[in-house]
């Protein structure tokens, strides 16, 4: 009796041991959003992450799919323009969209409705230029700059100054540009799981108070799971900072009290499901 069970857990052992080597000599899997691009037929789906397809030659078309929900459809192009031999990658990026659809559907919730003048969203032609730039293997940083700017809005529609999403979304349509610089570092902490997290400062370019500051600061972290083969899990949370006109009362050094403006927080869950078949 003792051969068999020797012999059962002998083959247990190696074939606990072949999978551990299999999968300690497995690659993890890529960071997503970097300046790498998909290689020709390359596939990312994402939720809430950007969509992209590689076309090849160092060439991907990417799209955000939430605001085609909204009739707002919105298209871009990265072009891989430098890489090195030490894996560092430059590339640039330019799309356009149009947010007048979810400004439309959106009136009476974050815009007017301006039920009486019956004014609707005009046309606006979104343009976003910017440069990404990448280096790391396991441990991937990325450095990226850009700036969105609206072109034929009218007077009417001004700067929401909602909560932190919404005013940097719509920002480029009613204010004119949205400015950004961020950087994101991303580590595969096992070769399925990944752990990503960001810095971001943002400037737009109005806002209907001439007192507001202008600044965005937004700090995000997530954990990236795969899931089978083709998809994947990232849970996650994003901090905003900035002005949203709150004033608070205290009281000055001369005993009066006087109005104090503090800037607010948002704290918000994130959550995605990517398909990744790079």
């Amino acid at each position: 009796m003792k051969r068999p069970i020797c012999k059962a857990m002998g083959l247990g052992m190696g074939a606990a041991l072949s999978l551990a080597v299999s999968t300690a000599s497995a690659e993890p899997m890529p960071a997503r959003e970097t300046a790498r691009v998909l290689p020709k037929k390359g596939v990312s789906v994402g939720l809430m992450s950007p969509t992209a397809i590689g076309l090849g030659h160092g060439v991907e078309v990417t799209t955000m799919l939430v605001p085609w929900f909204l009739l707002s459809p919105n298209v871009s192009i990265r072009a891989e323009l430098v890489k090195s031999r030490s894996g560092i990658v430059l590339t640039s990026e330019y799309g356009l969209g149009v947010p007048s659809g979810a400004m439309w559907m959106l009136q009476g919730y974050l815009f007017p409705s301006y039920a009486v003048s019956g004014t609707t969203p005009p046309f606006i032609l979104q343009q976003h230029a910017g440069f990404w730039l990448s280096g790391g293997t396991r441990g991937v940083w990325t450095a990226r700059a850009d700036v969105t700017i609206g072109l034929g809005n009218d007077a009417a529609f001004q700067p929401i100054e909602s909560y932190a999403p919404f005013d940097l979304w719509f920002a480029p349509a009613t204010s004119w540009s949205r400015w950004h610089v961020g950087g994101t570092y991303d580590y595969a902490i096992l070769d399925w799981l990944r752990v990503r997290g960001g810095l971001h400062g943002y400037v737009v370019g109005k806002s209907a108070s001439p007192d507001r500051s202008l600044f965005y600061l937004g700090v995000d972290a997530a954990l990236e799971a795969r899931l089978g083969k083709r998809f994947r899990l990232a849970l996650g949370a994003v901090w905003y900072n900035y002005d949203s006109g709150k004033i608070d009362v205290e009281i000055g050094e001369n005993g009066f009290a006087q109005n104090v403006r503090v800037r607010s927080n948002d704290f918000l869950p994130t959550i995605d499901l990517v398909y990744y078949s790079p």
